[in-house]
């Protein structure tokens, strides 16, 4: 005869049993959830690759209609109008599309992979712009595994036949600024204001210059009329190798090369803020130009730039007519201020500035000298 109690064992047995059933089923679901996530990925990687495999068939059928003039005999003017009107690209990707179709005629490392699917577009497109049949296997070499991003960083700023270990050109660094949602109203006034600084300028301007002073006008205003220098909007940081004494520009998530004489220019009015690895507590920083000395070079020089016929009063630096490297100390009679441009063009040694401030200084100008 079965007592109450061995009823109740027995029937707590079978919810327990019914509980680890429940419990395997809900992680054989789960494990079937995870097979169909990675099986997700990988379609996806999968569709990625033959992506890369479909353009790269359509670059060598591209180069093969323009060898055969099929844009001709399909009423195209040029191989570039057939792309835009078959394949429904931009003039700019058609332009690009052929420009890499001729470029992997002697590539063949990155024809392969590309082929194969194992190179996106984005970064063929990328490592076409300086990749040599010389320098392919080592380019091929310190691209593997990177993504299109990390390609384009490796490859900005540098000339055909460089290596990856070649050092940046800050002059060779191009971006593109793509505005959208701009509204006509905006549109016209961004066109009148592009006008204005080129009749301002008695030139043409080119984008750089643009986007230069559009920047300029936000982050860098004209000083007030008192005289009194204004506190900056902005900083920017300047990093400096310890090592190969390389100087870089940081912000906005990006690191762009200076070169000596644009780390000059910076040095002239700079926060020294110490060594990065070092977190000592005794550390501080140290400003470039003591503030007091700062107000008088600017009332002295009336807050204009002191270059004989320039009435520049924006975008002004402080200039050490000994410069810091050579020795030169933050004195007031070894300090000037120099618009942008001046002060570029000194570095560059197009014009030079010797004496001492105000009344001893020597300009030797590129006018003076034709005049002479």
């Amino acid at each position: 005869m079965t007592t109450r109690k061995e009823v109740a064992m027995l029937d707590g047995g079978a919810s327990q049993t019914e509980q680890l059933e429940t419990h395997r089923d809900e992680v054989y679901a789960l494990a079937v959830r995870e097979r169909d996530w990675i099986r997700l990925h990988e379609d996806i990687v999968s569709v990625g690759k033959e992506i890369a495999s479909l353009e790269a068939r359509e670059v060598e059928l591209l180069l093969e209609a323009e060898e055969t003039r099929l844009d001709r005999r399909m009423g195209f003017p040029t191989i570039y109008a057939y792309i835009e009107a078959v394949l429904g690209h931009s003039h700019h990707v058609a332009t690009e599309r052929m420009r890499v179709a001729h470029e992997l005629l002697e590539l063949h490392g990155v024809r392969d992979r590309f082929r194969a699917g194992e190179m996106p577009w984005t970064s063929v497109r990328e490592l076409t712009r300086v990749v040599t049949p010389q320098t392919e296997g080592v380019c091929l070499d310190a691209v593997a595994g990177k993504t299109s991003t990390e390609v384009q960083q490796l490859v900005r700023g540098k000339s055909k036949g460089d290596l990856p270990t070649t050092p940046v050109d800050p002059k060779k660094l191009k971006y593109r600024i793509i505005l959208e949602d701009v509204s006509a109203e905006a549109f016209m006034m961004h066109q009148q204001a592009v006008t204005a600084l080129a009749d301002a300028c008695d030139a043409s301007i080119s984008h750089d210059e643009i986007v230069r002073a559009y920047a300029s006008a936000i982050l860098a205003p004209p000083a007030p009329a008192s005289g009194k220098r204004r506190t900056p909007r902005y900083q920017i940081g300047i990093t400096i190798c310890r090592d190969c004494k390389i100087a870089k520009r940081v912000g906005a998530g990006m690191e762009i090369a200076l070169s000596r004489e644009e780390l000059e220019v910076a040095r002239a009015d700079a926060e020294h803020i110490g060594d990065l690895e070092n977190d000592e507590p005794g550390q501080r920083a140290t400003k470039g130009i003591p503030k007091r000395t700062q107000d008088k070079v600017v009332m002295r020089d009336k807050g204009c730039c002191i270059v004989p016929g320039c009435r520049s009063r924006r975008n002004l630096h402080f200039h050490h007519l000994v410069m810091q490297s050579l020795g030169g100390k933050h004195q007031v009679w070894n300090i000037a201020q120099l618009c942008g441009a001046h002060h570029k063009q000194l570095h560059l040694g197009i014009i030079s500035i010797t004496g001492r401030a105000p009344d001893e200084l020597v300009f030797d100008l590129p006018l003076d000298r034709v005049r002479h």
